[in-house]
């Protein structure tokens, strides 16, 4: 068996389960998280003439990017999880903030608005959906579901978005090169492929192709398809416990903090410094196991030092308690040698 962690989902079969979480009402799944929160901003700024949309400073960039050519004033406001300033903005009629549940763990408090409409990004923590004060509410599906793309977004009762949203060509093959990469890996898992080379370029290939705004649509059908045959509150259920059993596991460390203790996303090392986060990076990805780094590219230098020395490690749904403890045992070897 070729054996790594962490990384791409590969294809997982499953069973047509019932899941609440697709069951909300006026909830609409779009080909990614970006796309949708571009059509809630769209469809904000063309009912309730949204001027000016604010994101958090420390988050995925390529999202803000996506966004900056609605009609309305994109903008940063500071912040990051890690830091507990308070949030500087204008809060006018007319504004709109982004804020996002970090890993699970951690969200900006916005009690003080009281003007400002506000939208959460719950990709990280699926299930919190409703569970604040938040006008509204979307998010990436595929940071925790093994599906090949999909986002959604809420409206609240009543509201819809327009009914000229379509499913668009490029959408459809972006899922398929992605879907072609997810079963290559199963194979190559499954030892019928001998190298991982083909899959991981329809990775990249197909991670290039989310930037293009041709992939503005509705989820093709054959993902929702897909989607349906996973319970997502099953799945978060035992990353949850893959989690905790990881940190359990765990020897403490000068070296790094544990920034998680309870969520579904994955297990958040905080390290000392730069330095021990690109070794620790290294050591792992040379033992196959492939962590990742959330979020390359920040602007501002309280952003860039979380980025520099934070590590996002895949304990998800996929591993066994014994897979975990093997993931867990080899940090602990890394940071006996430090």
């Amino acid at each position: 068996m070729n054996k790594e962690f962490g990384s791409d989902f590969h294809f997982i079969y499953s069973e047509k389960k019932q899941s609440k979480f697709l069951n909300q009402s006026n909830l609409t799944l779009f080909f990614s998280g970006r796309v949708a929160i571009y059509n809630l901003l769209k469809f904000g700024i063309s009912k309730y003439g949204w001027k000016k949309v604010g994101f958090p400073s420390y988050y995925c960039h390529e999202v803000v990017t996506f966004c900056k050519d609605l009609d309305a004033e994109i903008t940063l406001y500071e912040y990051n999880p890690l830091e507990d300033s308070e949030i500087l903005w204008d809060d006018n009629p007319g504004s709109v903030i982004i804020n996002v549940n970090f890993f699970g763990i951690k969200k900006a408090n916005l009690a003080f608005l009281k003007n400002t409409i506000i939208i959460e990004d719950v990709t990280h923590d699926l299930l919190s959906c409703n569970r604040s004060s938040a006008d509204y509410y979307f998010g990436s599906l595929r940071k925790q579901i093994p599906i090949g793309a999909g986002g959604f977004c809420i409206l609240k009762e009543g509201e819809s978005f327009s009914d000229d949203l379509e499913i668009t060509q490029t959408a459809v093959q972006t899922y398929h090169k992605k879907l072609a990469a997810m079963l290559l890996k199963t194979e190559y898992l499954g030892d019928k492929l001998e190298y991982n080379d083909l899959y991981r370029r329809y990775y990249q290939e197909a991670e290039h192709m989310f930037e293009n705004h041709a992939t503005d649509s509705l989820l093709p059908d054959q993902a929702i398809t897909q989607l349906y045959t996973y319970s997502i509150e099953d799945i978060i259920a035992a990353t949850k416990a893959n989690i905790a059993l990881g940190i359990e596991v765990l020897q403490p460390s000068e070296q790094f903090q544990i920034a998680n203790n309870n969520n579904g996303f994955c297990l958040v090392l905080y390290c000392k410094n730069q330095e021990i986060r690109n070794q620790l990076r290294e050591y792992l990805i040379n033992n196959k196991i492939f962590p990742a780094i959330l979020w390359p590219d920040q602007i501002f230098e309280k952003d860039k030092s979380l980025q520099n020395r934070i590590l996002c490690i895949h304990m998800d749904f996929r591993y066994s308690s014994e897979e975990i403890k093997y993931i867990a045992n080899k940090i602990n070897r890394f940071f006996e040698n430090v």
